[in-house]
């Protein structure tokens, strides 16, 4: 990988995240190099910058002291914190620099809010890169030089990798919050046997099909559907059948014959059974009463 080539095109890309009730902006998203003898004077930003030590090591200047960061290791340097940057003996040093421009509402309880605190606490000094958030940076720039598709967003989830993994370190402790989680389980359940009998009314779909796409029992199955709509799993089925048939015949041009096959009946004319046994008169009748002149 042409390191150089790949920090610039790196660099180019307008980087923008959500993490729950956190946004972030990412200024600068790229590959420092030096050789020798060189000095970044002492400077502050007012966002929230990551230093990756790559190779080499470096000396960092603090007001309040200092520290040396060698190879492996990273340190964030939070708005506010003035800090210069000399190197450690006189090989070359290679540092991946990332920086955030983070803001959450003042009050904020979600995930991001508790991960931005985080780096607001966290003292300036070295850290072990022990999640490997390095190795992400690094998918970031072949990701940027080599382009394959879908290669923006791919890197737009490994800035938000490289936040989440980095602050995992600053922070050491387990998280104390609560996040989303799924409705109550009869409810998620129940939403995933309606999409798969809403996408499969083509077919004769038996209670062994929901069986076997849900992996409960029968009983199970027809507990979750007796309690959310009163009716057997049978005339549940049936109910969405006759649905899709009228939602077909109100606004499409398809035949009966059509919608009977659509609908995965044998023939138009169990088709015609069962929607007049439904509804009272054959879909031909429903079809003119529904339809505008």
């Amino acid at each position: 990988m042409d390191m150089q080539l790949a920090s610039d095109k790196l660099s180019s890309l307008d980087l923008k995240l959500q993490i729950d009730d956190l946004q972030a902006s990412v200024l600068w998203f790229r590959v420092m190099e030096h050789q020798g003898d060189w000095l970044i004077s002492r400077h502050t930003h007012s966002s929230y910058e990551f230093h990756f030590v790559r190779s080499g090591g470096c000396r960092v200047k603090l007001d309040d002291g200092g520290f040396s960061a060698r190879q492996g290791e990273f340190y964030l340097t939070a708005p506010g914190v003035f800090h210069e940057q000399s190197p450690l003996g006189d090989g070359s040093y290679i540092e991946y620099s990332i920086n955030y421009d983070l803001t959450a509402p003042a009050d904020g309880q979600g995930e991001g809010s508790h991960l931005l605190h985080a780096l607001r606490e966290a003292p300036c000094r070295p850290y072990s890169d022990i999640f490997g958030a390095m190795e992400y940076f690094s998918a970031a720039l072949e990701a940027a030089q080599e382009q394959p598709l879908g290669y923006y967003n791919s890197i737009q989830s490994l800035c938000v990798l490289i936040l989440t993994t980095a602050a995992r370190t600053l922070c050491g402790t387990a998280a104390r919050y609560t996040v989303p989680t799924r409705v109550a389980k009869d409810e998620y359940r129940f939403t995933q046997l309606q999409k798969y009998m809403q996408d499969n009314l083509c077919s004769n779909i038996s209670a062994r099909d929901l069986e076997n796409h849900m992996y409960l029992s029968e009983r199970q199955i027809r507990r979750i559907i007796q309690q959310k709509t009163g009716k057997t799993t049978k005339e549940y089925i049936n109910f969405l059948r006759l649905q899709r048939a009228k939602q077909l015949l109100q606004e499409s041009n398809c035949t009966v014959r059509e919608i009977s096959d659509q609908l995965g009946f044998t023939s138009e004319y169990y088709f015609n059974q069962f929607f007049k046994r439904e509804e009272g008169y054959p879909p031909g009748v429903y079809r003119k009463n529904v339809q505008k002149p």
